[in-house]
């Protein structure tokens, strides 16, 4: 993996952690918070797919 992509996964991976923070306030189970995190992980990772296969950066 290019030293982009770390720096792309990082970030997002911080994105992430802030959301499951922010939706921890709201009372939700662990569980719950859990899977909300896999889908978000599942949807920066098909995009990031999704950019460099179109784009052919990488």
């Amino acid at each position: 993996m290019s030293g982009g992509g770390i720096a792309w996964a990082a970030l997002m991976a911080a994105l992430v952690l802030v959301y499951v923070r922010s939706v921890n306030s709201s009372g939700l189970s662990t569980k719950r918070m859990a899977l909300i995190a896999l889908v978000w992980v599942a949807i920066i990772g098909v995009g990031y797919l999704l950019v460099t296969a179109l784009t052919g950066l990488r």
